[in-house]
């Protein structure tokens, strides 16, 4: 009798176990931001917004991407997927396709076709993604009864994190303001999303432009609000507070728009529509709800991380994170519900920027070291056309052609190499192949091996000097294996998880295999097995 009562207890405790789990999770990405962000802006910050996630949750202060290169796609992809790009293949933006010997996007699909719009901006789906999310864990998990939606300004923002089975994703159409989706996830946009965008959020936070959250002369974690280091936001005017919205938009469609505050606050808004209209978090069966922030990075590319506009975006983002909460709170219930916010790469500082103030970094000329590598391969081997594209600082050779004119591939690698060496802001040229059968013991190798995909990457990867970049004398970018690029805020809020700061180095392909951990489901079957360990709140 009591071996019997015994395994009835046991079984009742399993089951415990296996059920306990919070009513959802909500997986947050800032699209571009550093971690110094956090520390920089802290004193005017509320006290409801990153705060409060830093107060009540778990903060690791040292997680870093690892792989390159750090862009969009590939962060959200491993973000949500817990696996780099050798993986689950977003080894960027787009790439070119070495088969197909075209450009690819990482969310393209030809086959798909629009849903709540006439032009192509919803021709999209996850089908070029290798690896399930943790979209998808959560559905099968519950036999598909639980729900995981994405939305974004971007569309790989929304399509990337919520997976291959997602309910649906939504994101901006830059002609018409509207959100929108693509019939691999529905055949028409549901009531509640036609009266969302009927009621043209975007015009109406528009018309109230873009000004400054305090005094201009508040601003002091950030450079004077017209500098030379910025891009214009309309044509011909210089970068000044305040920002005509409206007329930015009527210039330059609503892109103009995403690339304001009012992006997050429009996203934010269309977050809650979604909690009410899809009832999430309402039933026994968990879901997922991701949301990536877009706006701060097309802010960050436009004026740099020292700009004003930079510090007045994470001031406003910070009212929203608090208003998401309250919102969380009040439809979920206060504890119901599981949080992470991260950020898909960082951001480098402006060359021009730094190269002012005393840092020994300048401009990487690509046009020029593309002429000159493909002048110094035709001289060298009698060939043209050596060199099929340089895209993503990856250098992909014509196989064709070597095989045709019995080229040794060695010798071709080290003549590139030489050659790069000797370039003006060339830090390293590696031969990836070579790379990942053999992993040597540097990071960047490290690094390169983890973001390189036998089917997708290319045949050499260029590493330019710490601050040096490729892109115009205005804004920044990112991409690159510097600390600046990978160094992102990661913080876990919510249901079972105590207050705690980490400083130990954590990658960001721990979070979900960290999250399947806390809310007991399947990893998914690609993901990083090393979890992080999170206090409890009655620790």
């Amino acid at each position: 009798m009591r071996s019997l009562i015994a395994l009835v207890l046991i079984f009742c405790g399993y089951n415990t176990i296996a059920q306990d789990q919070p009513k959802l999770i909500v997986g947050i990405v800032v699209d571009q931001m550093r971690t110094d962000y956090i520390y920089r802006y802290w004193d005017k910050y509320e006290d409801d917004g990153f705060k409060k996630l830093l107060r009540d949750g778990f903060f690791c202060k040292n997680a870093h991407f690892n792989y390159i290169p750090t862009y969009t796609g590939p962060g959200h992809a491993s973000i949500f997927t817990g696996t780099t790009p050798m993986e689950h293949g977003i080894i960027a933006n787009t790439w070119y396709d070495k088969v197909n010997k075209v450009k690819a996007y990482c969310v393209g699909d030809s086959s798909a076709n629009s849903v709540g719009t006439d032009n192509e901006s919803g021709k999209m789906s996850p089908h070029r993604v290798l690896a399930p999310s943790l979209g998808d864990a959560v559905r099968m998990s519950s036999l598909f009864k639980g729900k995981s939606i994405g939305i974004s300004i971007k569309d790989r923002g929304a399509i990337l994190p919520a997976g291959h089975s997602a309910n649906a994703a939504y994101w901006m159409d830059y002609e018409s303001g509207k959100m929108i989706t693509s019939d691999h996830y529905l055949e028409e946009l549901p009531s509640w999303v036609k009266k969302f965008n009927n009621m043209r959020r975007a015009d109406k936070l528009a018309e109230k432009g873009w000004e400054l959250t305090l005094a201009k002369e508040l601003y002091t974690e950030s450079t004077l609000d017209n500098t030379i280091y910025e891009k214009s936001f309309i044509a011909g005017l210089p970068p000044v507070f305040p920002y005509d919205v409206k007329r930015a938009i009527s210039e330059n469609s609503y892109y103009s728009f995403a690339c304001t505050p009012h992006g997050n606050t429009y996203l934010r808004l269309f977050a809650e529509e979604v909690l009410i209209n899809e009832e999430l978090g309402q039933d026994e069966s968990m879901d997922l709800l991701t949301i990536s922030f877009s706006s701060p990075d097309m802010i960050g590319h436009m004026f740099g991380p020292q700009s004003v506009e930079i510090e007045d975006t994470y001031l406003k983002l910070d009212l929203e994170i608090a208003q998401l909460i309250e919102a969380l709170d009040i439809r979920v219930g206060e504890g119901n519900y599981v949080l992470f916010l991260t950020a898909d790469h960082a951001a480098a500082p402006v060359p021009q920027y730094a190269q002012d103030n005393g840092f020994k970094v300048d401009y990487f000329n690509l046009q020029e070291y593309n002429i000159g590598l493909s002048a110094m391969l035709l001289a060298k081997f009698k060939v043209e056309g050596l060199l099929a594209n340089h895209s993503n600082q990856q250098l992909f050779l014509n196989w064709d052609l070597i095989e045709e004119n019995n080229i040794d591939p060695k010798e071709i690698s080290q003549e590139i190499r030489d050659f790069s060496l000797g370039f003006d802001g060339v830090a390293n040229m590696l031969d990836i192949k070579q790379v990942q059968h053999a992993l040597p013991p540097d990071n960047f190798s490290k690094l390169a091996a983890n973001g390189w995909n036998p089917l997708r990457s290319g045949d050499l990867l260029l590493q330019l000097l710490p601050g040096w970049m490729s892109y115009g004398n205005k804004g920044t970018t990112h991409g690159s294996s510097y600390s600046y690029d990978t160094h992102v805020p990661l913080i876990f809020f919510g249901w079972n998880i105590g207050h705690g700061i980490n400083i130990d180095p954590v990658d960001i392909t721990q979070i979900v295999p960290t999250i399947s951990i806390h809310t007991n489901i399947a990893f998914p079957d690609l993901s990083n097995h090393s979890v992080i360990k999170l206090p409890s709140e009655s620790e």
